[in-house]
């Protein structure tokens, strides 16, 4: 309930500081973002974990998820070179969300079993 909450506020935040477009290549450049780093978290298991059962193939590996990061990654650096605020603003909320994450881990850490 927190989270919704908080997440409601920050959505009026952005939309009554910014323009809708602001907004829109804001939300457009953070989704890219983890679209892309989701893809690429594909190459790092397979190689980190290489044994690990696979039920779901990606279609035309190895070329076709890196056509989609080489196209992904363009679309990152576009809008990174022609709209530099909303992409500070889409890192920042990143750099954010880690800490709250790793903090979060901190705070509600189960202790060691002595087993």
């Amino acid at each position: 309930m927190r989270a919704l909450i908080f997440q409601t506020a920050l959505t009026l935040l952005f939309v009554l500081q910014a323009s809708f477009a602001q907004v829109v290549v804001y939300a457009g450049f953070v989704l890219n973002l983890f679209t892309f780093l989701t893809v690429l978290g594909l190459f790092i298991l397979r190689v980190r974990q290489p044994a690990l059962p696979r039920p779901y193939k990606a279609w035309g590996y190895p070329l076709t998820p890196l056509l989609f990061l080489l196209l992904n990654g363009w679309t990152l650096r576009f809008i990174a070179q022609d709209k530099p605020t909303e992409t500070l603003y889409g890192l920042a909320t990143l750099g954010l969300g880690l800490l709250v994450y790793f903090g979060s881990q901190r705070v509600f850490r189960q202790p060691q079993s002595a087993n």
